[in-house]
């Protein structure tokens, strides 16, 4: 017992050690990505404790030292207000997918998309996929954005008919600005056009360009209207990372509808990656997380209401 006794404990040191470098990377982005991880080490933190057992005076005491940067990380999510949409509000349900590069049955992917009752999709890892989920989904959304010269490594469908697209924003003189994203402004029957954009960040590893990316991108809807505007997709943060609320606060006046939905990967989804952020002329009804496709992402279906 005594060899399984100090397993235990060192899970409980080893869990509390990463969670606390994990709090750093809100002022060394190299040791954010840990905070990715911090599921698990509250799992191998609860494992231990098991293992380890009450008995030992210091067991515990050193299990709630793992606990608090945990619980640091954990309560901005939990505690964050999600604007609800007033009731019988006009409603708008869009859905983000990562349908995964390696997809090897993307026409079946496309049938569970066309059956998730969206009026908008956003798209991504599309490149080889795309023709196969357009027939797929021609049906249920018969518009669609432009590929560019570059690839079509994001997709955005619709229901309704598609006004204007393009992979970067522009000025009031045609010029390009911003980092490259996909948006469209949809022609919404019976209402005001909705632009709506979709992304697919880097991971966030240590040299990566998703920190910049990050930057670039709030800077860049600084200059536009955010009042209606919607952007989701997979941006590779889980919303216990201090890139997550850096982001949060950058892109105010838009709202992250998504709570800790876990998305990926597939088998055993741990990580809440895939995100949707909506202007303050939107509320919340709902957010769903579908079943499996072909992909290693989950979808997620937001459904929004106009306030």
């Amino acid at each position: 017992m005594t060899i399984l006794a100090n397993i235990g404990r060192l899970m409980i040191a080893g869990a509390a050690v990463a969670a606390w470098l994990a709090i750093l990377g809100t002022w060394l982005p190299s040791l954010d990505v840990l905070a990715s991880f911090l599921p698990f080490f509250a799992v191998a933190l609860a494992v231990g404790l098991i293992i380890a057992r009450r008995r030992v005076r210091w067991t515990l005491p050193l299990a709630a030292i793992g606990i608090v940067p945990m619980a640091m990380a954990a309560t901005p999510e939990i505690v964050r207000t999600i604007p609800a949409a007033p009731t019988g509000a006009r409603e708008l349900r869009v859905l983000t997918h990562n349908v995964w590069v390696d997809n090897a049955s993307p026409a079946a992917t496309g049938a569970a998309i066309a059956r998730a009752d969206a009026d908008v999709v956003l798209l991504q890892e599309t490149a080889r996929a795309r023709d196969a989920l357009v027939a797929a989904t021609a049906q249920r959304f018969p518009y669609r954005t432009a590929c560019p010269r570059g690839g079509c490594g994001l997709t955005i469908l619709s229901r309704w008919p598609i006004r204007a697209s393009g992979y970067f924003l522009k000025d009031a003189r045609g010029k390009r600005f911003g980092p490259p994203l996909l948006w469209a402004e949809i022609a919404v029957p019976g209402g005001a056009p909705v632009t709506v954009a979709t992304l697919h960040y880097p991971r966030p590893f240590p040299g990566s360009r998703q920190v910049a990316a990050r930057a670039a991108l709030a800077a860049a809807l600084a200059r536009v209207d955010r009042g209606g505007l919607v952007i989701g997709g997979d941006m590779n943060l889980t919303p216990w990372s201090a890139g997550m609320r850096a982001q949060d606060a950058a892109l105010a006046p838009l709202t992250r509808m998504t709570r800790a939905v876990w998305s990926w990967p597939r088998p055993l989804p741990f990580l809440p990656i895939d995100q949707l952020y909506a202007g303050p002329a939107w509320g919340l009804v709902r957010v769903d997380r579908l079943a499996a496709t072909g992909s290693d992402h989950f979808p997620i279906l937001v459904t929004l209401g106009r306030r």
